[in-house]
């Protein structure tokens, strides 16, 4: 457990850090920045602000990342972005290979904190040893896809959601 979040974290730090990079050149040189956005957006935005909002995007971006929150919908974000950036710059094939492995990391990202449930059936051999009582919605109440289960596990937090089903 602890190996796979230190792998989460050295993940999220190196596309942090390049999204970060990515925020100092808008502000610094922002002429090559704006050379990468699409000539249709670049011909109607004025440089300065086309570079301020990229730097901005790219800030908010690696504060999100770095934050916890949403992990799963922050990672996929950033591998759209990146994804979305190769394509509209594909004849710029240096920049296109520089940028390609932030795309490798934000799927990696992705696939590590794609949300699971696995159903359990309690068994002689599973018991429910670590486990926390869920209460069902009465009839009345819309019934969400969390109240779904008898029992929760708290194994496997950082990724999984364990839902036991006692035998009744």
């Amino acid at each position: 457990m602890l190996r796979n979040s230190i792998i989460n974290l050295v993940l999220k730090v190196g596309l942090g850090i390049s999204l970060l990079f990515a925020t100092l050149a808008s502000f610094v040189t922002p002429s090559v920045v704006v050379s990468k956005w699409p000539n249709f957006i670049a011909e109607r935005i004025s440089e300065q602000n086309l570079a301020e909002f990229t730097g901005l995007v790219c800030l908010g971006l690696t504060v999100w990342l770095l934050s916890g929150k949403t992990k799963f919908a922050s990672s996929v974000t950033v591998g759209i972005l990146v994804l979305l950036t190769i394509l509209s710059n594909l004849t710029y094939v240096t920049f296109v290979f520089s940028i390609f492995p932030l795309f490798f990391i934000s799927i990696a990202l992705s696939l590590r904190y794609y949300p699971r449930i696995r159903v359990v059936v309690q068994t002689k051999v599973t018991p429910l040893g670590q486990t926390t009582e869920v209460t069902l919605p009465s009839d009345n109440q819309a019934a969400d896809l969390t109240d779904l289960g008898v029992t929760e596990s708290d194994i496997h937090l950082e990724h999984d959601q364990h839902l036991f089903i006692s035998k009744q």
